[in-house]
């Protein structure tokens, strides 16, 4: 194929990139569930769930279960795939990125966590995470609400992240 046309609401527009197959975990321990405060962009400064990119030949459990040990120095067990979502992050109204994510939960029975390349890493309570709504992606939020916290009612979600001024908004999950 010689391009790709990706639409939305914001238009148009012609790429020749792929969508980048990403996984996402939602690790649960005795302490409540692990989440990263993102360094770099995107995102920088927001918490999230730790994840990374599939690489060539991993199957998605391996790929999950190795990314939650290079940023948190946890071993993970994966437990399932909760649902796929595509994320679109917008930029100065233009796509930026393009993501496919797979949403995993895995469980682990370690709670001493490592420093990662990737930011500051720590346990969250379900009600600090309520608490600190306004400091966690977005969409990362929105996945644990409703892949992860609750059995959703359909597998699949579409996503749009608007950055600006330097701030995410979510503005489509559906």
């Amino acid at each position: 194929m010689t391009g790709l046309v990706v639409q939305h609401k914001i238009g148009v527009v012609p790429s020749t990139k792929p969508a980048l197959p990403v996984v996402v975990a939602a690790v649960f321990g005795r302490p409540g569930v692990l989440l990263i405060r993102r360094d770099r962009d995107p995102f920088a400064g927001l918490w999230g769930m730790p994840g990374g990119k599939v690489q060539y030949g991993e199957h998605l459990d391996q790929a999950v279960e190795r990314e939650v040990f290079e940023e948190s120095g946890l071993g993970c067990r994966f437990v399932e795939l909760c649902g796929v979502v595509t994320e679109l992050l917008v930029r100065s109204g233009r796509p930026d990125r393009h993501y496919l994510l797979f949403v995993c939960r895995l469980v682990t029975r370690q709670t001493t966590v490592k420093r990662s390349v990737e930011g500051e890493v720590r346990w969250f309570a379900p009600a600090e995470l309520t608490r600190k709504r306004d400091a966690v992606i977005p969409s990362d939020r929105v996945m644990l609400e409703r892949l992860v916290f609750r059995r959703p009612a359909r597998p699949y979600y579409r996503c749009l992240v608007v950055e600006q001024a330097g701030r995410y908004r979510l503005k489509m999950f559906r």
